[in-house]
């Protein structure tokens, strides 16, 4: 089993769970969809899931250049949708159900590099997770938990990495106006002297 082989089997698992938030939580990908002027709303995102959960699965446990191809197609196809949302100004491209995934920079670079990795993958042709687990010691037990743990990651940085990215944005547009606030606020204000009115004395009483 070489390096790209795990690494297509962790995007296939990213495919399959993005799929199942879907399935549970349609109402995101589904504004999403509303966003792109694409109709369907919520049966249409849930049929998005089922077809991945069903692509992700099963390019995990039966490989093969077809299905490698087609986790490549998904992925170029996720970075369309995440480019249009930005575009749309969509709050979050609905990736992962009701997880917010804001369509940032970051999102479109994973998907992306996902997309270029899977179709290296669809080249070398991925084995089965069988035949990958029957060279795996501890029943393949390890690779299946670091397999967990490389999809858990990558949902990690499409969401809350994106998220961080996206706050951090708005700070660095927001600086300049804090800048212009307290530097106002350090001006000292320009103080007016009071006018003092002369006191009348007796004599210009009298000659009044």
């Amino acid at each position: 089993m070489d390096v790209l082989t795990g690494v297509f089997q962790i995007l296939a698992l990213v495919i399959a769970v993005g799929g199942v938030a879907k399935i549970v939580a349609p109402a995101a990908f589904a504004a999403t969809l509303r966003a792109l002027r694409i109709p369907g709303g919520t049966a249409l995102a849930r049929v998005s899931g089922a077809v991945e959960v069903a692509l992700g699965v099963g390019a995990v446990l039966l490989g093969g250049r077809a299905a490698a191809a087609l986790v490549a197609a998904a992925y170029a196809a996720f970075t369309v949708v995440v480019v249009a949302a930005r575009r749309a100004g969509a709050a979050s491209c609905g990736c992962f159900g009701a997880v917010a995934a804001p369509p940032s920079t970051l999102h479109v670079v994973v998907n992306g590099g996902s997309a270029v990795l899977a179709l290296l993958a669809a080249v070398a042709g991925p084995p089965a997770l069988a035949e990958v687990l029957a060279d795996q010691p501890l029943a393949g037990i390890p690779y299946l938990v670091a397999l967990a743990t490389g999809a858990w990651l990558t949902v990690v940085a499409d969401t809350t990495g994106a998220q961080l990215l996206d706050e951090m944005a708005a700070v660095r547009r927001l600086g300049p106006t804090f800048r212009d606030n307290a530097r106002a606020a350090t001006v000292p204000a320009r103080t007016v002297p009071a006018r003092t009115v002369p006191r009348r004395t007796r004599s210009d009483r009298g000659g009044a």
